[in-house]
């Protein structure tokens, strides 16, 4: 099953360099939007496919097709480079996740935007998802990785989970905002994981699945004081 949002995804794919020149995150020193946009394609295929131990600035600039002083240039240590293409799955994320909620006003957002989001991430590259499935590991096993994700100022994808956690959708009863949140962020990184290891028609299936559940659990919810989540 397809929502039809791969399309809007493709379209703002970081290939573009009119997207990447507004994009937060970006180091100062970058030459031009477009070769950062290449570096971080590449970055985010080599990291998802061999992890962040696996991946080398060389092995990037290789992928990229420009030599290894130009990721130094640009971005300056791997840890830096990861965290960039965070930030640029991050961003795409965060437009879908807004750009669902948009699409249906009346509904609650949660949990159709994160199966809208991750669909349309994945159909438009799987190495999107692939990456968000496999970047928390990489966080807490590499100690220049949690130096940056642990400390400073928390990432915007985090506000956007705890804006549309505040709308009524299928928790646990008397969950409060936060915790509402952290359910949603888990849910987010099993899908991903689901993306990332699932043949595409077996994702498609489970996600409708999901979308079935949803729907029958609202609808028991009108009528019974029933409403604790899919499957309840």
């Amino acid at each position: 099953m397809t929502t039809g949002r791969a399309a809007s995804v493709t379209a703002a794919d970081r290939s573009s360099p009119g997207r990447a020149k507004r994009r937060p995150g970006r180091p100062a020193n970058s030459s031009t939007d477009e070769t950062v946009a290449v570096v971080l394609a590449a970055a985010r295929r080599q990291f998802a496919a061999h992890g962040y131990a696996g991946t080398s600035n060389r092995t990037v600039a290789a992928a990229a097709g420009l030599a290894h002083t130009a990721i130094y240039n640009h971005f300056g240590s791997k840890a830096r480079l990861f965290t960039a293409v965070f930030v640029d799955v991050q961003d795409l994320l965060v437009d879908e996740l807004e750009r669902s909620a948009r699409a249906a006003p009346t509904e609650p957002p949660l949990p159709r935007a994160l199966l809208d989001a991750i669909e349309a991430l994945r159909a438009a590259d799987p190495s999107y998802v692939e990456f968000l499935a496999s970047m928390y590991v990489e966080v807490r096993r590499h100690p220049e990785l949690r130096q940056v994700f642990q400390g400073g100022e928390p990432f915007p994808i985090l506000a956007t989970f705890r804006k549309l956690a505040a709308e009524p959708a299928p928790t646990a009863p008397g969950a409060d905002s936060e915790s509402s949140m952290w359910l949603w962020i888990s849910f987010a990184l099993g899908l991903a994981q689901l993306g990332a290891l699932a043949d595409p028609r077996t994702f498609a299936t489970t996600v409708d699945l999901f979308r079935r559940g949803v729907a029958i659990v609202r609808t028991d919810g009108a009528d019974s004081p029933r409403s604790g989540g899919v499957g309840s």
